[in-house]
């Protein structure tokens, strides 16, 4: 799809969110009766407020593969009334034991088989809900993958991880033919889940990277790669979230404005994690003049306290956010979030404004 193409797509989509959000405003019954794709797309829009704050809280669907993962995803997407579906459950590279900086020759590009069971799920997905929502599949990074690729499961083996990062800071060179391999699969990916019926996609970016790398070696061998998923991404289609994955460590301001050049039409950035510094939410959209998604700390008053806790979060939320932003968290909800306390609370988000611009009038 061509540059110009995109924008013309994206100019489309806009005006049909704006159809939306004027019927939204004119009294339509409940913000859960109209087009989700419609109103989700009119944050792309920043010219104006959303008066409908659209809302996006995610899990991880490890447990869960084919059509059983569909039915995960589509179960979660309707009990809880987030506005769009992220596709979002590990996959599996092939796997090659790297012990020393010559080990990463052994990394060749996948083969096309490993992708099928995400494409299905993407597939089934746009046909079940394709007409009513964004489906946004997650695209890890490819040092990320590059890890698992070497053996290393990300989420609970802690210490082969940091056996990874001592040994790509040993020789930092000696990585770069197997993150080629790595991002030819993964933009091979990116194109194939566009056409599968993938509205946008999810980078996600590792912001530890810049804790755990100089900032020589992130800037000179992991960000081009990086940065290259976003661009195809950008690419091929009009709606995408640059995340900015933060899972353990702390990121500075000056080290996230790293990603200031990465494209993407919405930032979902680790505002709770920054070191010694603080960021509001209007401070990075201003940072990285586009809408952001964010708000609230994934392990905090959601998953912790009372709805009344979280509601009491989300009204200090909103009265600062930006004019058009979507609502969400800095990253994954926990797996075990109760389904029904996130869908009350996303309801009470989703009218905040409008309720709140009510009362003022009166």
């Amino acid at each position: 799809m061509s540059k110009t193409t995109t924008h013309l797509l994206r100019a489309a989509l806009l005006a049909a969110a704006a159809t939306a959000l004027l019927a939204l405003r004119a009294g339509a019954q409940t913000p859960t009766d109209y087009n989700k794709r419609e109103l989700m797309l009119q944050t792309l829009d920043q010219s104006r407020p959303n008066d409908y704050v659209p809302v996006f809280f995610n899990i991880h669907f490890k447990e869960h593969e084919g059509l059983d993962a569909v039915r995960a995803h589509v179960d979660w997407f309707r009990r809880t009334h987030v506005d769009f579906v992220n596709v979002k459950y590990e996959y599996f590279p092939p796997s090659h034991a790297v012990r020393t900086p010559a080990d990463w020759k052994r990394i060749r590009p996948f083969s096309p088989e490993v992708w099928e069971e995400q494409l299905l799920v993407i597939r089934e997905l746009k046909r079940e809900l394709g007409s009513e929502a964004l489906i946004i599949p997650t695209v890890f990074s490819p040092l990320r993958v590059l890890i698992q690729a070497a053996g290393v499961p990300l989420s609970s083996d802690k210490a082969g991880r940091a056996a990874m990062v001592e040994l790509i800071r040993r020789d930092p060179e000696a990585i770069r033919p197997a993150l080629e391999a790595v991002t030819q699969s993964l933009v091979q990916y990116i194109r194939e889940a566009r056409r599968a019926g993938a509205d946008g996609f999810y980078i996600s970016s590792q912001g530890d990277d810049l804790e755990e790398f100089a900032g020589d070696i992130f800037r000179r061998i992991l960000k081009p790669y990086d940065r290259q998923l976003a661009d195809v991404a950008a690419e091929v289609a009009p709606f995408n979230i640059l995340h900015i994955c933060e899972s353990g460590g702390h990121i500075t301001p000056a080290t996230f404005d790293d990603y200031l050049d990465y494209p993407g039409s919405i930032i979902n950035p680790p505002m709770h994690n920054f070191k010694d510094s603080t960021l509001t939410l209007r401070q990075i959209s201003e940072r990285f003049r586009r809408p952001v998604l964010g708000g609230m700390q994934r392990w905090g008053a959601l998953y912790k306290g009372t709805l009344e806790e979280a509601k009491a979060e989300v009204d200090a939320i909103l009265r600062e956010a930006p004019a058009n932003f979507i609502f969400g968290a800095d990253d994954s909800l926990p797996n075990d979030s109760d389904p029904e306390k996130v869908r009350r609370l996303v309801d009470y988000i989703h009218t905040w404004r409008l309720t709140h611009k009510a009362s003022a009038a009166q």
